[in-house]
């Protein structure tokens, strides 16, 4: 099973960084400790992880989740619970995610149930008994897992069974492709105890960049420079009562609406939190993202328009973009600019005939982790090296 390679993180982020296009915030290489843990509130955590039945490397994903919420920052016994909602299930079609998380469970000896989703309403019911009554291998209180199996299709849909089905105080969304760094989830959950008014705290997402990065990932990266205020979705961190209502199921940007209805004023995002993925790689990847992103905000301002009463989902350096963004890149925003224009007049000619969902597709070239990121060094957690950080 491929796993992850620390070391070539450690290396790849400093050339981002050198070539200018990662964060301008970054400036947590050092990064400080979190909080004393011994003053946080004693609320439960369930890591959840939507996930569709193509998914080529959840294995990878577990591990760093895996690892992030055995930080010893992390209160002892908080992650109780993994929850995986695999989407897209079908009689005749192999299911590389589900393989996965059966060899993860017997690796890690933890305690492995599968539920169709078809036929599991009386064991929903029964949902915080089972979590009650199931610990893991290693004692009460080990970290236990469930695998929802279902025939449909759709992240938003995804996401709202897993809050179904949690029984933590808090839930940790995390996407089915992203590398977790080790103390990600001990920042967020401090966070969330020092300030209890907020309902939903996020990561700072990295993007990972080859030393022969497309230009379409290029382009990709430059965004994640700045701070714009919302919640990114990769890895974020909610109460369970944040919402008063299921999340939408024909979303395109689920963190953007998740920002305006959870309240702006009650979501922030940690800098020290990070957790890494991958850009689109190829032109049809990224123009496809582009398209689902203007449409996205198209679908928000239509349907969700009172939702934006307390100011925009985000908000918009632009002293800080003269000031980061150098002048041998001012073509790639040119470029950049040019293809949102596109982008929003193509989403608008296609939403004339189809609904908003149809705009969703997923990016292939965003699953691609290098090989060579994809070789764990098991001497060090991820996100950590030889070199200082």
């Amino acid at each position: 099973m491929k796993t992850w390679n620390p070391a070539w993180i450690s290396r790849r982020r400093a050339g981002a960084f050198d070539d200018g296009l990662q964060l301008s915030a970054v400036g947590a290489l050092h990064l400080p400790q979190p909080p004393d843990k011994t003053s946080m509130i004693d609320e439960t955590l369930s890591l959840v992880v939507p996930c569709r039945a193509d998914e080529p490397d959840l294995g990878s994903t577990l591990e760093s989740l895996l690892a992030a919420s055995l930080s010893p920052q992390l209160p002892s016994g908080r992650a109780r619970e993994l929850l995986v909602c695999i989407n897209g299930v079908g009689p005749d079609r192999p299911c590389p995610p589900l393989l996965a998380v059966r060899d993860f469970c017997t690796r890690h000896a933890i305690a492995l149930r599968e539920i169709p989703l078809s036929s599991a309403e009386q064991a929903q019911a029964d949902a915080h008994q089972q979590y009650q009554s199931s610990p893991g291998t290693g004692g009460q209180g080990a970290l236990t897992c469930r695998v929802l199996l279902a025939d449909w299709r759709g992240k938003p849909r995804a996401m709202n069974t897993l809050w179904q089905w949690a029984c933590g105080d808090l839930l940790l969304f995390c996407d089915a492709d992203v590398r977790i760094d080790t103390q990600a989830i001990a920042y967020l959950y401090a966070c969330m105890q020092t300030e209890p008014q907020l309902g939903l705290v996020a990561t700072r997402e990295v993007p990972m960049l080859e030393p022969e990065a497309s230009i379409w990932s290029r382009m990709g990266a430059l965004p994640y420079r700045f701070n714009f205020g919302n919640a990114g979705g990769r890895l974020f961190l909610i109460r369970k009562d944040a919402l008063s209502e299921p999340m939408p199921e024909d979303l395109l940007l689920e963190d953007a609406w998740l920002t305006v209805a959870v309240g702006k004023q009650r979501v922030r995002k940690v800098m020290q939190a990070q957790v890494f993925f991958i850009l689109p790689q190829t032109w049809r990847d990224y123009f496809a993202e582009r398209v689902r992103a203007e449409g996205g905000k198209m679908q928000i301002r239509r349907q969700y328009a009172p939702l934006l009463a307390n100011g925009p989902v985000a908000a918009y350096p632009w002293a800080e973009f003269l000031r980061a963004i150098r002048i041998r890149e001012y073509g790639l925003v040119l470029l950049a600019l040019g293809l949102r224009g596109l982008a929003r007049l193509w989403a608008w000619r296609r939403l004339r005939r189809a609904g908003f969902y149809s705009l969703y597709r997923p990016f292939v070239s965003t699953k691609r982790w290098s090989a060579q990121a994809a070789t764990r060094d098991a001497s060090r957690p991820f996100g950590q090296s030889g070199a200082q950080q």
